[in-house]
């Protein structure tokens, strides 16, 4: 046991400071304030049903007193985790902030990574039973006093999901902010179109970074880049979200790691299982969040479209109505990395469920939304919102994105893949590799919030495609900003009609139905939702295209299927969208 030399972390003068969106735009009371030291204890191993040890890091106040556990668990370094080190995986919360408040946070790895005995078993079983005895671990340490909540977001997130369906006895609240249910739709095959370049970054990081050893991550090599890290210029200069994340990952996989298991996963996830089978199912909790009967506080931010931001939505209903849970969906780019946005509001949390604070986190509607363009916060009790007005908006062939049907009439783009190695001299295509409709400009504010979908009328000359599809907000100069994004790969365009609803289509994904060359076919095609105002002369725009390398948000781009094709939309297609009157 060692000292951990850092002030507390916060808003308040005299704290180290803490970026980024720290509330719901609300303020809380009897929140508790940073009055302990912090000791630190490495490398402690935890003994699971099996036999093996998971390591941990456990972070504490320094007192004899006893106090609730935040447990954060996933298979990155947890040895990394305060370092400041603006990269997606820095994302189990700031130690400085919890600990001097009153609360223990113990960090540990899955089992086989960053030190864990075991073999990685990715969402799978024996991960599940290790996430009860870890909690039930530490509700009995001398320094807990058997209250015991989970923290981190993404990977962090998920576990905390996956633990609270288990019921540990000593879990009495989760805060799983931007985590992810259904593995399949919203992260590895969105649409039924693989996310090639997140997934295959995802497992080669995980080996590389789980052959390192204790000692590697201890190194004075790491305390420097630390102190560099925390001083406030160089803090505040990396705190933004950067725009294309994985870039940041890139940079550091440069080092060989082992085959198994890394490359066995990518492979069952890449090729082993491109249909939703039993191996995905049984890793979807969209239906078993019904079973969670702790309090939970769930959300996203609107810029998360490609991996987390689907999630909240896709459970708000599957709460039952007796468990209390809250759920926000913060301004774009609000989540940064290292994770340090929304302490406040976790705190107001934990000090309600764990010390039994009277702070306010329960007062008013259960949902809180940002809505962009207005720079507000707005409050609902249900999702979708009750005043939404679908509105069905055709995809005209002038190019305008109005409220008038042009049955006949069609438009065409050309889908040419780059492994076609078209020569340097080859001309340019007859037509565009993508299209866009536009709205006249508003006349009048105008809110649009919730999920969109697109009934697309189309055909290809291929017996497969891709249809991707992105809204922007033009603004009145012209500039396109990104709102959100949908994805479907034609062959699966089955729906399943006991699960669908009519703003909300649900594809099966179980088998692949090709497409008749040239023959005219109906698609509905999810689309995120979002939440923005357009204002007096503001314009929506809809983009369709087949390959999305430079296309996807977050830099988050999709494995195409490689088949060149001329497509064809109709004008009778159309968008619906969510008016808020």
């Amino acid at each position: 046991m060692e000292k951990f030399d850092r002030k507390p972390s916060g808003i308040e003068d005299g704290q180290r400071k803490l970026f980024g969106v720290q509330t719901t735009g609300r303020t809380y009371r009897n929140l508790s304030e940073p009055t302990y030291e912090i000791l630190a204890d490495y490398n402690v191993p935890v003994l699971m049903r099996d036999g093996i040890h998971l390591h941990t890091d456990i972070f504490r106040p320094d007192s004899t007193e006893k106090f609730p556990a935040l447990i954060a668990i996933s298979p990155y370094p947890r040895q990394l985790q305060n370092i400041g080190v603006p990269a997606g995986f820095m994302e189990a919360g700031q130690t400085d902030f919890f600990v001097p408040r009153g609360y223990a946070h113990v960090i540990a790895n899955n089992r086989g990574t960053c030190g864990s005995e075991g073999v990685f078993d990715l969402w799978g079983l024996a991960e599940q039973h290790d996430l009860y005895d870890l909690i039930e671990w530490a509700a009995v340490q001398p320094w807990c006093n058997g209250r015991v909540g989970m923290i981190g977001v993404s990977y962090f997130a998920i576990e905390q999901f996956r633990a609270a369906i288990q019921a540990p006895p000593h879990l009495r609240a989760i805060f799983p902010f931007s985590g992810t249910v259904d593995i399949y739709r919203e992260l590895a095959w969105p649409g039924g179109i693989f996310s090639g370049r997140f997934m295959s970054r995802f497992f080669n990081a995980l080996g590389m970074l789980s052959r390192k050893s204790e000692d590697f991550f201890r190194s004075t090599f790491f305390e420097l880049i630390n102190k560099i890290l925390l001083l406030p210029w160089v803090h505040e200069r990396v705190a933004a979200p950067h725009k294309d994340p994985l870039k940041a990952l890139e940079l550091a996989m440069r080092f060989s790691y082992e085959p198994h298991p890394w490359d066995d996963l990518f492979y069952q996830f890449a090729i082993e299982h491109p249909f939703y089978d039993e191996f995905w199912a049984s890793r979807n909790l969209t239906e078993k969040i019904s079973d969670i009967k702790i309090p939970l506080y769930i959300g996203a931010d609107w810029e998360n479209v490609c991996v987390h931001l689907k999630t909240p939505f896709s459970i708000v209903n599957n709460i039952q109505p007796n468990v209390p849970y809250r759920m926000s969906i913060t301004p774009r780019g609000s989540l940064q990395w290292p994770w340090e946005t929304l302490h406040i509001e976790a705190l107001a949390w934990y000090d309600h469920w764990l010390k039994n604070n009277d702070t306010g986190i329960m007062e008013g509607p259960a949902i809180r939304y940002y809505l962009e363009g207005a720079d507000e916060w707005r409050t609902s009790d249900v999702w979708p919102l009750p005043e939404t007005k679908f509105t069905n908006w055709y995809l005209q062939a002038s190019g305008k994105l109005g409220d008038k049907t042009e049955k006949s009439q069609s438009r065409d783009y050309m889908y040419l893949p780059k492994s076609m190695d078209l020569p340097k001299n080859a001309n340019p295509p007859p037509l565009p590799g993508l299209l866009s409709w536009d709205t006249e400009p508003f006349n009048s504010q105008v809110d649009l919030i919730g999920p969109f979908k697109l009934k697309l009328h189309a055909a290809s000359t291929a017996t497969d495609v891709d249809w991707i599809i992105k809204l922007q907000i033009i603004d009145n100069n012209g500039k396109a900003s990104d709102l959100t994004q949908g994805w479907l790969r034609a062959s699966h365009r089955a729906l399943d009609a006991e699960l669908s609803k009519p703003y909300l289509p649900h594809h099966p994904h179980t088998k692949a139905v090709l497409l008749t060359p040239h023959k005219p076919t109906w698609f509905e095609i999810a689309i995120v939702p979002t939440a923005q105002r357009f204002k007096s002369g503001e314009r929506l725009r809809v983009l369709l295209t087949s390959e999305d390398k430079n296309f996807a948000m977050q830099g988050i781009h999709h494995t195409g299927l490689g088949l060149p094709s001329r497509n064809t939309v109709y004008a009778d297609s159309t968008l619906m969208v969510p008016v808020i009157e």
